[in-house]
């Protein structure tokens, strides 16, 4: 029971954290506490794939409990919680294998991150959906997660001591290749249903090209300062969440997404206001 008490600790502290992060530093501890938790302290030898994968799904699920209203539908939200979390786990995962040498610690650290990476993109593309579409999108995050890790322990167990480095690699290319799918819908959310607000005034077209892109919307001196680029961009992105899920959703629901949709209409409508105003005083707005 004395042995146990820590564990259970860091359980607790664990789940505590990744239901009350909100930030990237505080993911990260959630990672790590739910990693060593899950460990120990060191681990003897690489588990077998179906426990490893199994292990991984049980924390997806546990996962997807506790943070299914709280992920972000915006990409790049969601990819800094997730990155922030995948690398807490892994690095402890890493100093639990450390004992098994480096292709064990670099397998095992590879396949929860790359676990917890599917699980994260595959929850923000969830929470850009409505109705039973969500709940399959988050449930095929919890099993894509086992089958990952499940997948990266049996080419690590599989591999001779030259070939080691694959493993990691394998597990870097599916959290990467897990984003693009969320990645390539938000960009065409915000063509479509951007696109309608642009016809109606609501914002500029030319904004269309740089809110489609998570590098030109980070650095876009023409929509403003730092914050205002900000508070501008999330707000134009979570409108075009708001208008997919008002399609998709019958009865009340579509009036209290609605009820979203023009509030965030209101927030853009206001930034692109602000803007115009502020460039306008400074004699135009600024070359992209």
């Amino acid at each position: 029971m004395d042995t146990d008490l820590p564990r259970v600790v860091l359980a607790l502290a664990s789940l505590a954290l990744v239901r009350r992060a909100r930030r990237p530093r505080g993911a990260a501890l959630a990672g790590a506490a739910g990693a060593a938790a899950a460990a120990g302290a060191t681990l003897p030898a690489l588990p077998s794939p179906w426990l490893f994968g199994g292990v991984l799904l049980a924390a997806a699920l546990v996962l997807t409990a506790l943070r299914a209203d709280l992920h972000s539908p915006l990409v790049s939200e969601a990819a800094a919680f997730t990155l922030a979390l995948a690398a807490g786990a892994g690095a402890v995962t890493a100093l639990a294998l450390a004992g098994t040498g480096p292709q064990g610690a670099a397998a095992g650290a590879g396949a929860v991150f790359a676990a917890v990476g599917v699980w994260g993109a595959e929850g923000s593309r969830a929470c850009a959906e409505a109705g039973w579409r969500r709940g399959v999108a988050w449930g095929s995050g919890a099993i894509l997660a086992g089958a990952v890790a499940a997948g990266i322990v049996a080419l690590a167990v599989r591999l001779p001591a030259r070939l080691a480095l694959l493993a990691p690699a394998a597990a870097t290319l599916a959290a990467l290749l897990a984003w693009l799918p969320a990645l390539l819908l938000e960009r065409a959310r915000v063509r479509s249903e951007l696109g309608e607000e642009a016809r109606l005034g609501i914002l500029p077209e030319e904004d269309l090209s740089v809110l489609g892109s998570p590098w030109r919307r980070r650095r876009e001196a023409r929509l403003g300062r730092a914050d205002e680029r900000r508070e501008y961009v999330r707000s134009a992105l979570l409108l075009a969440v708001a208008r997919q899920q008002q399609r998709r959703r019958t009865g009340e629901a579509v009036r209290l997404r609605q009820l979203e949709v023009l509030a965030f209409r209101t927030r853009v409508r206001r930034a692109v206001e602000g803007r115009k105003a502020r460039f306008a005083g400074l004699g135009g707005e600024p070359e992209p």
